[in-house]
């Protein structure tokens, strides 16, 4: 590569670095400053960009965020045109979705089991005003361990089969999988539904949750969910865990941060929040470590009585983790990445079980889990289809794991000097 191209990439990657910060800087500023950002690209910056918006779960709500602000213009029409598209195909989607969690809690209702429908689906309007902007991939649901056979029997009735379990979640799938970006925003063949169990060993705060769950009319059906002081408990909690694995999406944080805008005068929703974090170890300082990376991105948000409890618990060294790379991952061009790794180090530095975890994950020994599944009387074309794609999907996770190993290395010893006044 001579240095003309190497001058051409450098500029492009910068262009596409300010696009993607006039995307994000759209939800906060004002509509003349938007404006001026977004004049400065082209028809090709913007379908450059679609990748990274259609992952980050940005797309809708950036085409919602155009029309509120009128502001359409900003972008070229048939890339305008292809957003309206995605849009009407996810409002399609997510219909079939809020069915699917209707239809499923009832048949569990009618069954005594006891259960709660967590994170996407139940967050209140003041994180999703409008659903068909958001792309739910499954669904989510918590229950006493002890309902766990009657749960895999009820779901069996809707074609669902055990296809792992980890820990205390079950995860269960139905219909074929061929899922790909291509199909992002449709109803898709494959369903899943991620069971989350609920033992007599978790902690008392835990242990309240199904207690003090409520039904609330969603989207125009009726869905057991958590009251909304644990709602946000989760949301947060739920982002902290993104943040310690290597993907975390932008949308996420995008819902967070308006979680918090909306509250910020609630004194009494804020005090029934810290009640629930309190009996949960390591709760306030996920939370708080949520929530500084959400203000470092979108503005501050944390009033008095949620940063005293949350944000004062985050440790220096995981402070330093989200300014130096919390902006880059939710940036980055292709999703993923092994900086968690050095987050995951600051918070448990001494821990045996955890520097082995780190080395498993830091280079995998296994293969990748299975990202497809074999359709009812499937044929020998479909069968190579299948394999194709996994075999596909492995080299990709090979090469991730190489270079970002590799990338891990060499940011580990800018790591150690950056760092090494605020370890503990």
């Amino acid at each position: 590569m001579n240095i003309g191209s190497i001058q051409i990439e450098m500029k492009e990657s910068g262009r596409a670095a300010r696009l993607k910060e006039a995307v994000l800087a759209s939800f906060h500023e004002p509509a003349p400053s938007v404006e001026a950002r977004l004049s400065e690209f082209a028809a090709r910056d913007w379908w450059r960009a679609k990748y990274w918006l259609d992952v980050s779960g940005l797309a809708l709500y950036f085409l919602d965020r155009l029309e509120t602000l009128k502001l359409q213009s900003s972008v070229p029409g048939p890339f305008l045109l292809q957003l309206r598209t995605n849009l009407e195909e996810n409002r399609e989607r997510t219909t079939s979705l809020f069915n699917e969690a209707f239809a499923v809690t009832q048949a569990m209702r009618q069954s005594n089991i006891e259960c709660a429908v967590l994170k996407g689906v139940t967050l209140p309007s003041e994180s999703v005003h409008d659903f068909s902007l958001r792309n739910q991939m499954d669904l989510d649901l918590l229950i006493w361990e002890s309902d766990a056979k009657l749960v895999e029997d009820c779901l069996l009735k809707f074609g669902y089969s055990l296809h792992a379990i980890s820990g205390d979640t079950w995860e269960f799938k139905a219909g074929p999988s061929v899922s790909s970006l291509k199909n992002l925003y449709q109803v898709r063949p494959e369903r899943a539904v991620e069971v989350h169990l609920l033992s007599s060993r978790a902690g008392k705060s835990k242990l309240d949750r199904l207690a003090r769950s409520e039904w609330r009319f969603i989207n125009g059906h009726s869905l057991p969910a958590l009251s909304l002081p644990d709602l946000f408990i989760q949301q947060g909690q739920h982002l902290f865990k993104h943040m310690c694995s290597e993907y975390t999406r932008t949308s996420w944080v995008l819902e967070y941060w308006r979680h918090i805008c909306s509250r910020r005068d609630d004194a009494k929703f804020w005090r029934a929040a810290e009640r629930i974090a309190a009996d949960e170890p390591g709760a306030g300082m996920a939370i708080g470590a949520a929530t500084l990376l959400t203000s470092l991105i979108f503005g501050s948000c944390a009033p008095h009585e949620l940063a005293s409890w949350s944000m004062n618990q985050v440790p220096p060294g995981v402070c330093l983790w989200i300014h130096l790379y919390g902006r880059r991952i939710l940036l980055s061009d292709r999703p993923g990445s092994k900086l968690y790794l050095l987050l995951r180090k600051e918070i448990n530095p001494a821990s045996i079980s955890e520097k082995s975890a780190r080395r498993r994950l830091l280079l995998p020994f296994h293969l990748p889990q299975g990202i497809t599944r074999a359709a009812q009387n499937e044929g020998l074309p479909g069968r190579i289809r299948r394999y194709s794609l996994q075999a596909g999907f492995a080299l990709r996770r090979f090469r991730f794991h190489v270079a970002e190993g590799l990338g891990l290395a060499i940011e580990s010893l800018r790591w150690q000097r950056r760092n090494g006044g605020t370890s503990q």
